[in-house]
């Protein structure tokens, strides 16, 4: 594990004495224009809430702690050492938080204003919400989908483009969501997500073996156990710089997605479903596998590599993966 360094002195909120209602966490991985941004935004569209940003930085070649240091001193900055994940790096901003509530944003995200009032509220007047998420439009204005239903085998075959139409159409269609109005969701992404820190706290925070991906569905459904609701209100916006935080290392990320995939069935689906996807996702891996070998791409050595590692995780059942080698973790793209 490595090292960190938290700027103790660098913890001042925008509230007054020490009632926070909201504590924001900001994980970074060589995100340094776009982290700026994030908290600029922050600051200048939120004036009606009491919060206080916690950047984790997971060990950033490009200089990010010491800029965000450097022109917001009121945040408090941890520098890992390391990059040990997303989910991990979440928790450390948890561990030091105040705020009743604990926002998990995105670098790649741009503030509204009165959004975070917004999903503030609705946690204050709804006490069966255990966690709130909110509308996301992408830079040209259009509405993204940001919330989902869990996954399931049926949704697998709904979506399998290798599979002929009327095999897909044999399970039925999924109605068409209008994300322009609030609705509870099973699962919301975590580019923008607001849970109670009390619920957070009782879930013992993200799984962080979840080292990147899949780790907002896995907390979502916890959250669910426990008999809260999630709610995504569309009153409330951010804009999301979709894949501006992970344009690099396209293979790793894949990868990443694949082996936290297999994670969550693991720990989510009982047999025989589990062994069902499972297998499902080795004949889907498989046939990408065939695909790549005969295709020109120039980074085929490496897709291969990334397919053969997810097929090994399938039937090993635990990581070979070197995480500290794969990349930005925190980031969604």
């Amino acid at each position: 594990m490595g090292g960190q360094r938290i700027d103790a002195q660098c913890s001042e909120t925008r509230g007054v004495g020490d009632n926070v209602d909201l504590s924001i966490a900001v994980i970074s991985y060589n995100t340094r224009d776009l982290l700026l941004a994030c908290l600029q935004s922050v600051r200048d569209r939120t004036t009606d809430v009491d919060y206080e940003v916690i950047v984790v930085d997971n060990a950033s070649g490009d200089g990010s702690a010491d800029a965000v240091r450097a022109r917001f001193p009121h945040v408090t900055v941890i520098a890992n050492a390391e990059n040990d994940g997303f989910a991990k790096a979440c928790n450390q901003a948890a561990a030091v938080s105040s705020g009743r509530y604990l926002l998990l944003l995105n670098s790649d995200t741009v503030m509204q204003r009165h959004t975070l009032r917004t999903m503030v509220t609705s946690l204050d007047q709804h006490l069966d919400i255990g966690a709130v998420s909110c509308l996301q439009r992408d830079e040209q204005g259009r509405v993204l989908q940001s919330c989902f239903p869990f996954p399931s085998i049926r949704d697998h075959v709904r979506y399998a483009e290798a599979l002929p139409t009327v095999v897909r159409r044999l399970v039925g269609t999924m109605p068409p969501t209008d994300f322009t109005q609030s609705q509870d969701v099973e699962w919301a992404n975590g580019a923008c997500l607001m849970i109670r820190k009390a619920v957070f706290d009782r879930l013992g925070g993200l799984d962080e073996r979840f080292f990147m991906y899949f780790e907002d569905v896995d907390l979502c459904r916890r959250v669910q156990q426990l008999g809260y609701r999630i709610r995504y209100v569309a009153e409330g916006e951010v804009v999301h710089l979709l894949g501006r935080s992970s344009r690099t290392n396209r293979n790793g990320l894949n990868k990443q997605w694949e082996l936290s995939r297999i994670r969550y069935v693991e720990k989510h689906f009982a047999q025989p479903r589990r062994f069902l996807m499972k297998g499902w996702i080795a004949i889907g891996v498989m046939r990408k596998l065939m695909l790549t070998a005969c295709s020109h791409a120039s980074d085929r050595r490496q897709q291969i590599q990334t397919m053969w590692t997810t097929l090994r995780r399938v039937w090993l059942g635990h990581d070979e993966a070197d995480h500290a080698a794969m990349t930005p973790a925190g980031l969604r793209g």
